[in-house]
């Protein structure tokens, strides 16, 4: 029986061809859009786009918009003062129409 399998590999193997193929290495580390602080926030909130920010929403857990602004710029201060305390997400979209969204944490 042995002996069966030994020639059962040996044929599974000289019938395999073997290639070495450089992997090429990819980066898949999105590109970030804004950073912002703090985290979780009271007052102001202070967003940094790597472009100039076009717009951004603000989003309960429910998924009601309760806040949505406009810009031109990449420095940005948002008084968050009079949202309920709570999870929401943040979205921001550059001038490139790049968007990304982010949770945010509201004392």
């Amino acid at each position: 029986m042995k002996s069966i399998f030994f020639y059962l590999f040996l044929f599974i193997i000289s019938h395999m061809s073997f290639s070495q193929e450089r992997i090429r290495e990819t980066n898949l580390q999105k590109d970030t859009v804004f950073k912002f602080h703090p985290n979780p926030a009271q007052d102001d909130l202070y967003i940094l786009g790597e472009n100039k920010i076009k717009s951004i929403e603000l989003i309960n857990v429910l998924g009601k918009r309760v806040a949505f602004y406009h810009f031109n710029k990449s420095i940005i201060q948002i008084d968050v003062s009079e949202l309920k305390s709570g999870l929401y997400l943040i979205q921001v979209i550059d001038e490139n129409n790049m968007a990304e969204t982010k949770k945010l944490v509201i004392k």
